[in-house]
């Protein structure tokens, strides 16, 4: 799925795909700098065009307030040879207008005052976190919807999976003849995604390449193309980042998964006996093991043991955990937390999310 000569993702086989198979749920999951929503964009201006400039786009992000000119104001004027090859020549540019995007034919006069004419609306901006009071809001037939950065490291929404199938039922308005695909597309920040799991994804033993994902009847909820690392992106990371022999760097250089910055436990601190929290969220877990060093306490974040039964909610011995324990949270604002391995690190951290106070552990992690 990656086109050598461009050296970046090509949607096409993707699209033609889950279109065959008539799934209208399309993830893409790789590192910064893959083309995801290049490809993505590049192929709706060009299904655009080809519905005679019947069928806009919906452009999603989570919040409403990231539709502003300094985060996507440049997103579709970059393609502006492909809006002047499909117009042949109508339309040379687009821009961002309130939460609509314009083609446009673009000419500055001879006081370079900028002269617009041919506007036409090419895509809708379209927020998660509003998308229920935009149900009413027919835009009439709608080509795809292209949901940007749906993996974040900050959580998601509340019932966001429900709001991903509001916002394809706005985008479909019961017009079944034809093929209506949602992009879901994310960087490689992070695996703990409730939206991802009710899709039926594991984001920790995903596989690089093309994933379908079925429901028990075997029809097929998603296709998920987790993109090998590009061209691009081990040309950049051999003549830039690799000298460092940095593994935090290299992840983000490589289009692995991005894990937070640990301080990594020696051998001796892994075997020291303390107080041991298990916790554990959704089958993955950690121990958490508070002793004091010298006069200072600190916590090591490790594999659980083979024989612990990893449930759906973390626990104190037999009871659940209400609030992180005051201990853990002091150990790490202290900076006085290691961890087994960057990885085992990264899931204490996923783990923190689903529990009370444990935000701002999160937060100072990063």
């Amino acid at each position: 799925m990656i086109d050598e000569e461009m050296k970046f993702i090509d949607i096409a086989p993707i699209r033609d795909y889950a279109e065959k198979i008539n799934c209208p749920f399309i993830a893409i999951i790789g590192g910064k700098g893959t083309g995801k929503t290049y490809g993505c964009i590049d192929r709706a201006i060009i299904d655009f065009y080809k519905s005679n400039e019947k069928y806009p786009f919906f452009y999603v992000r989570r919040y409403d307030k990231t539709f502003t000119k300094s985060i996507c104001g440049n997103l579709l004027n970059i393609h502006s040879q492909t809006i002047i090859n499909c117009s042949k020549g109508r339309h040379n540019t687009a821009e961002l207008s309130g939460k609509v995007y314009e083609v446009m034919h673009k000419t500055a006069d001879d006081k370079g005052i900028d002269k617009r004419v041919n506007k036409k609306i090419i895509a809708y901006c379209r927020s998660m976190n509003n998308v229920e009071t935009e149900t009413g809001d027919d835009k009439g037939e709608i080509s795809c919807g292209i949901y940007d950065e749906f993996l974040s490291r900050d959580g998601e929404l509340k019932d966001e999976f429900l709001k991903l199938n509001i916002l394809h039922s706005n985008m479909l308005r019961n017009r079944v003849n034809k093929f209506v695909p949602l992009y879901l597309l994310g960087n490689t920040v992070s695996r703990d995604s409730k939206t991802a799991e009710q899709f039926g994804i594991k984001l920790r033993d995903l596989k690089r390449g093309l994933n379908v994902y079925r429901n028990k009847s075997g029809i097929p909820r998603i296709v998920l193309y987790y993109t090998p690392e590009t061209v691009a992106n081990s040309e950049a990371a051999s003549m830039y980042y690799d000298r460092f022999e940095n593994d935090h760097i290299n992840m983000i250089s490589h289009g692995d998964w991005v894990l937070g910055t640990y301080k990594i436990a020696p051998q001796n601190m892994l075997y020291k006996t303390g107080y041991t929290w298990k916790l554990y969220n959704n089958g993955f877990a950690v121990n958490v093991t508070l002793y004091i060093n010298g006069l200072t306490p600190v916590i090591v974040v490790k594999r659980p043991s083979k024989n612990f039964n990893i449930g759906v909610s973390p626990i104190i011995g037999k009871r659940n955990i209400l609030t992180m324990p005051k201990q853990i949270t002091q150990c790490v604002l202290n900076g006085a937390m290691y961890a087994e391995t960057s990885e085992i690190g990264e899931d204490f951290r996923d783990i923190c999310k689903h529990i009370n106070g444990g935000q701002q552990i999160v937060n100072y992690i990063g």
